[in-house]
């Protein structure tokens, strides 16, 4: 557990103590929510006396938020220590992320273990009202195949394509198809489903949330992520946050017509390309087999997705860049070319990785954001009231936030 977890409080303050023991106890469930831990673990990353660890451990498991698990170290004879994790009866994160031409779900519990995903296919014609009914009817199965309801949900991040306001609504859709996606409060839509927290962010920003908390740019604080998938665009991680921008559209960079990023994916090749055009997988597998057109449209892909990236590289200097998104299984194809086009155009490149997370990275960013959200309502919870707040006291927190 990070020690700035733990505070310092002013010596013969009895405010202090309390608030002291508050925000210890804080610190030790979010140690626990990253890994169950024994006692002697919490002592020893803490700093803190084991007599105090003892009553900060007995507070939280009355008031419910954990219990204790037995755990047997590899390689330690006799009776295993008494490890403590995060009760598992308590709440779940639901995140949907809902595109053109699909609907992704997954659902987690309080420390971020799925518990369960559930994609469905869509078509991007079909109207906004029909295009929600079809997330929650995904939202609805999923939760029922884990013995589940809405009323189990403390808190849902709906992650959707173009600029988001930090109310929720969607201000601007580049993108073809999604009829009437432009101007709805998906916040106030789908509050109307949950009683819980409900967050709403731009797929793009998500994304990068997920590989800055779980995904290639952990640990690092300034980082470029591009999504490539049906339609291309990327965002910025400067100083250790993903920069969303005053509209939210810091993520919309790809529609910017000289970085031909726009429709990428349904352009390249297209003067080499049979008709009528082969699919991703056909163009990448037979570039991979050293087809001469297949290799044609492959460069000509990865020189317009570092054209963008460069011009985003160039604007903010990052230590890293992520590619991630639906192409980057096919990496191994198009990265060497992508990355001697971005050293052409970049003077002093950044590193260069590609995501292992797939297509669920916008969900798990949604994760993400859930656990901040979280975070920050117990953290405010600490310091404004005279005791730890309980589990049934933190949603009714949570969903005054959300």
């Amino acid at each position: 557990m990070p020690q700035e977890a733990l505070i310092q409080g002013s010596p013969g303050a009895v405010g202090s103590r309390s608030l002291l023991r508050r925000m210890n106890s804080w610190g030790i469930l979010r140690a626990v929510m990253e890994k169950p831990q024994t006692m002697r673990d919490l002592a020893a990353d803490s700093g803190l006396s084991r007599t105090a660890i003892d009553a900060i451990v007995t507070d939280l498991v009355e008031l419910g938020w954990l219990e204790p698990a037995e755990s047997a170290p590899a390689g330690r004879l006799g009776r295993p220590a008494a490890s403590f994790r995060v009760a598992p009866g308590l709440g779940r994160f639901l995140s949907v992320d809902i595109g053109a031409n699909h609907i992704y779900a997954v659902v987690t519990d309080l420390t971020g273990e799925v518990l369960g995903h559930l994609t469905s296919a869509t078509d991007e014609s079909i109207p906004a009202e029909e295009r929600i009914e079809a997330a929650l009817g995904v939202s609805d199965e999923l939760l029922h195949s884990l013995g589940l309801d809405r009323s189990a949900v403390w808190a849902l991040t709906v992650g959707s394509p173009g600029a988001i306001s930090t109310g929720g609504e969607v201000l601007h859709f580049g993108g073809t198809g999604m009829p009437g996606w432009i101007g709805l409060d998906l916040r106030a839509r789908f509050r109307r489903e949950f009683d819980a927290a409900v967050l709403v962010e731009g797929d793009v920003a998500l994304g990068a949330h997920a590989e800055l908390t779980i995904g290639a740019a952990r640990g690092r604080t300034d980082v470029v992520y591009i999504l490539c998938g049906a339609r291309t665009s990327g965002a910025s991680i400067v100083g250790g946050r993903v920069h969303r921008g005053v509209h939210g559209a810091a993520g919309i960079v790809g529609e910017l017509p000289e970085l031909r990023w726009v429709e990428l994916n349904e352009r390249y090749g297209s003067s080499v390309l049979a008709s009528p055009r082969p699919s991703r997988q056909e163009i990448f597998d037979a570039a991979r087999a050293g087809d001469p057109a297949a290799v044609a449209a492959m460069e000509e892909f990865a020189d317009d997705l570092a054209t963008g990236a460069a011009a985003m590289t160039l604007a903010i200097d990052p230590e890293l860049l992520v590619v991630g998104g639906g192409s980057s299984p096919f990496a191994d194809v198009f990265l060497p070319r992508f990355q001697e086009s971005l050293r052409e155009r970049v003077p002093l490149a950044p590193e260069v990785l590609v995501s292992t997370l797939g297509s669920e990275a916008v969900a798990m960013g949604g994760v993400s954001l859930a656990s901040q959200h979280l975070d920050a309502v117990l953290e405010s919870a600490v310091r404004a009231r005279d005791a730890f707040p309980s589990p049934a006291e933190s949603l009714d927190l949570l969903r005054a936030a959300g």
